[in-house]
């Protein structure tokens, strides 16, 4: 009988070092799952800022690209207008032989025409890339939006992973952990800088910290409406960009 006590010792205290081990490392994993959670929500409302910063942004420039395009209509009007007046003054030309090569040339009219017409190409290019850049940010904002949710409806996910990582050897830990940083922290890729140029390459148009932008791509102008002799030019006009590195590679 004391035999079998003292056999039994050794046991019982083995089997309380066991379940504090356990308790300890249980205690432990919990720890970690609420940290992980707590860094989970906070980089989900960063995301959150993000997308409304965009948002904010692309609000802003479809207003600017409205004015744009009021001024296309507004140039497209007063240039038809001042070719009608030209094309009534070389009628009254042709009506007299005596002053035909005065009023046929009348300076200050081509003048004033040629300037609108410069004018209205320049600001054409500007609403196409204003038009190019838009598409880009919602593209971006709409890529914001689907991890912003695939992170939200896969919180379960994510920790099962990290339970099963907490289980095996270092290494494999150490690389789980190292993909997950990856998708969590993929919007400080935002803090890239784009620069786009003019198409005359005399200088920016704009310059905007933490919107990642990878190519607008060509765009082409569209017509107005309005009947100048320029028009089917500005049809197969296609802008040039000329796109600085934003950190995507």
């Amino acid at each position: 009988m004391q035999k079998s006590m003292n056999q039994m010792i050794p046991l019982a205290n083995q089997l309380n070092g066991l379940n504090n081990k356990l308790v300890s490392q249980i205690t432990c994993e919990q720890k970690s799952y609420a940290d992980l959670n707590a860094k989970q929500l906070k980089e989900i409302e960063s995301l959150k800022s993000t997308v409304k910063s965009l948002k904010s942004i692309i609000s802003s420039m479809q207003k600017d690209s409205s004015l744009k395009d009021s001024n296309i209509i507004f140039l497209g009007t007063k240039i038809n207008e001042l070719e009608a007046k030209l094309k009534q003054t070389m009628q009254k030309v042709l009506l007299k032989d005596s002053d035909t090569n005065q009023l046929y040339s009348n300076p200050s009219l081509e003048i004033k025409v040629k300037e609108l017409e410069n004018e209205l190409e320049k600001v054409t290019q500007n609403s196409s890339f204003k038009d190019g850049l838009i598409f880009c940010l919602r593209s971006r904002v709409n890529n914001l939006e689907d991890e912003l949710d695939q992170i939200v409806s896969q919180p379960h996910q994510i920790i099962h992973d990290s339970k099963i990582g907490s289980a095996e050897a270092d290494p494999v830990s150490s690389s789980n952990d190292y993909k997950h940083d990856e998708v969590v922290k993929e919007i400080p890729h935002c803090s890239s800088h784009y620069s786009v140029r003019k198409p005359d390459g005399k200088g920016d148009y704009d310059s905007i910290p933490a919107v990642p932008v990878t190519a607008l791509g060509d765009y082409r102008n569209k017509s107005y409406g309005f009947s100048i002799r320029y028009a089917e030019e500005l049809k197969d006009r296609t802008t040039p960009y000329e796109i600085l590195p934003c950190g995507y590679g």
